[in-house]
């Protein structure tokens, strides 16, 4: 039997899709999915006897997903998940990649190690990013996407997963900016923050040149959301009545600060995301028990066509853009 904390995750970026590419980075995970998928059909015609016919495999591509903790050197997640990328003066700053011909979200290689069998997963590119954290808790991230085969390697290379520790809930602060507001404030009392980054690969397309695989997935409409729970208080009444009993818009912005620094000046390692332009699509504060009232608020990201959807600030150690 193979016990679940002896598996290993690598990847690797790829320059070309679906060519594999070596590992250069190593990450601890508490579960992982990454699996070959068959489509398989059968004919769908009368066999003349007592069940149905031979199926026959009609397309194969790869489902991954896995789940671990942020740590401020995972720029690579992000890079991955939006696309574009920059630094400058020690700032690394990631936003959405365009729909274009010739722009395309990176593809990476995936290395799973579980021991009876090593894998590699090429062609693989993020669909959906999760960041969540709640009272008492790290930050996790939850990575799902898809990718082009499964091909199984003899080794993996010699790597040493991140020694930083990861982001946790006591470090974040919640704010908000209301429309035409001078400055930004911070969103009442807040037990639980959840950002989600679906980028709704088209994964699925087949064509002639192909084969038994799919065409290199692309980005379709992109739906952001941030959920974030509260303490129902004056403040939290405040923003329901501001932000969900109206259309307008505002700007949520989430912000985790580390205890841990790094270089002369002490800079700690810092993780910053931007919404400049959400509504708010629910807000609810009832008693479902004899607990804290509790509100959830829901802010969705608006295309206003000037601000970036999401804006992603992180602040590490690494000089020169991912």
């Amino acid at each position: 039997m193979i016990n679940g904390n002896s598996v290993i995750l690598q990847l690797g970026k790829e320059t070309t899709y679906g060519t594999k590419a070596t590992g250069t980075e190593q990450i601890k995970i508490s579960s992982e999915s990454f699996k070959e998928v068959y489509n398989k059909i059968d004919e769908g015609l009368a066999t003349g006897g007592r069940g149905s016919g031979l199926k026959a495999t009609m397309g194969i591509g790869v489902e991954f997903s896995f789940s671990t903790l942020f740590r401020p050197d995972f720029g690579n997640i992000l890079k991955g998940a939006l696309g574009v990328s920059a630094y400058t003066s020690g700032k690394h700053t990631f936003t959405c990649i365009e729909s274009a011909e010739n722009k395309h979200l990176p593809a990476w290689t995936f290395y799973v190690d579980r021991k009876v069998g090593k894998f590699a997963y090429t062609g693989c590119k993020i669909g959906s990013l999760t960041l969540s954290a709640s009272a008492g808790n790290y930050l996790t991230c939850d990575v799902s996407g898809n990718g082009k085969l499964e091909e199984t390697v003899s080794s993996l290379a010699t790597l040493t997963p991140s020694t930083l520790r990861a982001f946790k809930f006591a470090q974040a602060k919640v704010y908000s900016k209301a429309k035409n507001a001078e400055t930004r404030t911070e969103l009442a009392d807040v037990t639980n923050l959840s950002i989600e980054i679906n980028n709704n690969l088209d994964a699925q397309t087949q064509t002639t040149s192909t084969g038994n695989h799919y065409k290199e997935p692309e980005v379709g409409t992109r739906e952001i959301t941030a959920t974030v729970d509260m303490i129902y208080s004056v403040s939290a009444e405040t923003a329901r009545n501001a932000f969900y009993k109206s259309d307008d818009t505002l700007s949520i912005e989430a912000e985790f600060i580390s205890d841990e620094t790094f270089g002369d000046n002490n800079t700690p390692y810092s993780l910053k995301i931007k919404l400049p332009c959400v509504q708010c699509s629910d807000a609810t504060a009832n008693m479902g028990g004899l607990d804290t009232l509790s509100q959830n608020m829901v802010f969705n990201v608006a295309d206003n066509l000037t601000d970036e959807l999401i804006e992603i600030e992180l602040i590490n150690n690494k000089t020169g853009a991912y």
